[in-house]
């Protein structure tokens, strides 16, 4: 179900597991998995940057989906909600990064593409999860919140429909894309230990030709 995929210090991890929201049609609440884990394992260092991807993303009304991603060490990011109106979509992919230009339409089509987290209706409407997802926020709003912290762990995607009526579908699942400083390996640290005294052999070498 969950699998990496590395390319330089860059990693990809995926749950490819189909999810319902809400779990079942006739009523608003939580989707058929919640939440939706990916456990990351073998990343060295500290996290520098997250974009999140969600595959074949379908709904009737989208602007009923709210999203909040948890990290291993207990921080939230609110990554989408109140998006899109009553513009039905079908099998998008959307992938979010706070490099992205701009944010999620409110009262239009969302289309597939790269965007920034958004949460509209955030003045006068206040977004909850159920139990076991943090129930009330503040949550953040940027995925560099983050930033510096230890990658590895159980991710969860918790996904709501906050409105009766309608359903989807997160069909592909869902994706974290990582890049984490690597920790120095022994072998590196050892060559710049014998580089520090190979230097110091050197100027002292130096130095005692001078007086000589």
């Amino acid at each position: 179900m969950v699998g990496p995929t590395a390319a330089d210090a860059q990693t990809t991890f995926t749950n490819t597991t189909s999810n319902t929201i809400p779990s079942t049609i006739v009523t608003q609440g939580p989707a058929s998995l919640y939440p939706a884990p990916i456990t990351v394992s073998g990343l060295g260092g500290n996290l520098t940057n997250l974009t999140v991807s969600f595959l074949n993303l379908s709904h009737a009304y989208p602007d009923d989906i709210d999203v909040l991603l948890v990290g291993p060490g207990g921080q939230n990011v609110l990554l989408m909600s109140d998006c899109g109106g009553y513009f039905s979509i079908s099998n998008v992919a959307l992938t979010f990064s706070d490099a992205a230009a701009g944010l999620l339409p409110d009262e239009a089509q969302i289309v597939s593409g790269t965007y920034k987290p958004t949460n509209y209706d955030a003045n006068f409407m206040v977004d909850s999860f159920a139990a076991p997802a943090p129930t009330t926020g503040p949550y953040g709003s940027t995925l560099s919140l983050f930033n510096g912290t230890n990658p590895n762990g159980v991710w969860s995607l918790y996904i709501i429909d906050d409105t009766q009526g309608n359903s989807g579908t997160m069909a592909g699942g869902w994706s974290l894309t990582i890049s984490a400083v690597p920790e120095p390996s022994s072998l590196a640290l050892g060559a710049l230990a014998v580089a520090g005294l190979g230097g110091l052999y050197l100027r002292r070498r130096a130095r005692a030709a001078v007086r000589a």
